[in-house]
């Protein structure tokens, strides 16, 4: 693994990111490329994308597209090894994705204690239509960079994208370890979502003070297919940290502690995708 694999190497990227002329329209391109995924399958992108089950699957890409592990004993072993999940944590994003025909499992014909697995045509493809929510921001961001958005196709700039990407998982410095404060938000099924649409409801209307906006938490909690008590809590969570405040007339107050967290967190995103395309951002 590279020398410069470190938060501080990945702050210094983000720092950069954040500079861009387009880092705005990325993150509505990222947000609207992710509410895509979510209006046609809302239910397993709701869940898939909670953090913690999120590295998981980003785990079992690497393993699995680095040529690391193809077995579900030697997913649960490495996730074990990095302390990147229980191997319960495992066996529950397995049977979900399973259930869910993204990938298929077998038993080995030479060791049958061994499951074998492999994504299946709709998980590769609901993979590359993920990704495009990384990649096709990075494009906007840096157009001059030949950018492949079906690099799931070709063998070794899949193994390449991967590869890199456990570079930084591995180490363990990940959302969780590095910017633990923005997990009130994609802690949580949805939380992600209802983190970014705050922003973008709020971000063009900021002042040194802050911003006044709509706010109900049935009409988010049905926009992103949670509980309006689910809402309710992220909400609460959020207010307590002083990054917003609900009033009593359906108005939500955002204050500017709320749009430099969602924009630390955007920038980070980036930022480990741009080390997984082995893209150097300059001021």
């Amino acid at each position: 693994m590279d020398s410069h694999i470190s938060p501080k190497a990945l702050a210094y990227r983000k720092d950069i990111i954040k500079r861009n002329d387009n880092f705005l329209s990325a993150i509505k391109q990222h947000y609207l490329i992710n509410d895509e995924l979510y209006k046609k399958q809302p239910l397993f992108f709701k869940t898939i994308l909670q953090e913690s089950r999120f590295n998981i699957v980003l785990a079992m890409c690497c393993f699995i597209f680095g040529n690391q592990a193809t077995s579900v004993s030697e997913i649960k072993s490495l996730c074990s090894r990095y302390k990147i999940a229980s191997p319960n944590s495992v066996i529950a994003i397995i049977t979900l994705l399973k259930t869910t025909q993204r990938i298929k499992v077998w038993r080995s014909e030479v060791d049958r204690r061994k499951v074998l697995l492999t994504p299946t045509p709709k998980g590769l493809a609901d993979l590359k239509t993920y990704m495009a929510s990384a990649l096709m921001p990075i494009k906007l961001l840096y157009p001059a960079q030949n950018i492949n958005i079906d690099i799931l196709d070709d063998d070794n700039l899949r193994h390449a994208f991967f590869h890199r990407a456990a570079e930084y998982l591995f180490r363990g410095i990940t959302f969780q370890n590095i910017f633990p404060e923005v997990g009130i938000f994609i802690d949580k099924d949805g939380g992600r979502m209802i983190m970014l649409h705050l922003y973008l409801q709020s971000v063009d209307i900021m002042t040194t003070r802050g911003a006044v906006i709509e706010y109900s938490a049935n009409a988010l909690a049905k926009a992103f297919f949670v509980s309006r008590i689910h809402v309710t809590r992220i909400i609460k969570s959020a207010e307590e940290r002083g990054y917003l405040k609900e009033r009593k007339n359906g108005l939500l107050d955002i204050y500017p502690s709320f749009i430099a967290l969602v924009e630390n967190y955007a920038g980070l995103y980036l930022a480990y995708a741009t080390h997984y395309l082995n893209i150097h951002p300059r001021s």
